[in-house]
């Protein structure tokens, strides 16, 4: 099977025997092939949350702000719900008050007239 991405490049660092042993180690526990894969692997997982730290940073802010505009949204809400209530609440009032000054005519009494 041929290598879609062969590795051309050579790294290079050096590690105590007891480093080395611990490394094989971790290559059991982890399933990595060698202990270049296990490095690799490690290194690669460094960038990754490297980015996704950067990405954090530039979202916190984004991520501050909408919180701040729905908590305005929600207090607006609430202004608008109390002024409806209130005046449904006025409104019913009003009907009522005006049904007990007027005796409501019913449909019979309009036909005998």
């Amino acid at each position: 099977m041929a290598v879609l991405k062969p590795r051309e490049r050579l790294v290079y660092f050096r590690i105590s025997e007891d480093e080395f042993h611990q490394f094989v180690s971790v290559c059991e526990q982890e399933g990595a092939r060698s202990v270049s894969d296990l490095a690799r692997n490690a290194v690669q997982r460094l960038i990754s949350d490297g980015d996704r730290q950067r990405e954090d940073h530039q979202l916190t802010p984004k991520v501050q702000m909408l919180e701040k505009l729905i908590g305005e949204l929600n207090s607006q809400l609430r202004v608008l719900t109390a002024l409806l209530q209130a005046k449904d609440a006025e409104a019913a009032q009003l009907s009522n008050a005006g049904g007990a000054a007027r005796k409501p005519v019913e449909p019979s009494q309009h036909q005998e007239e």
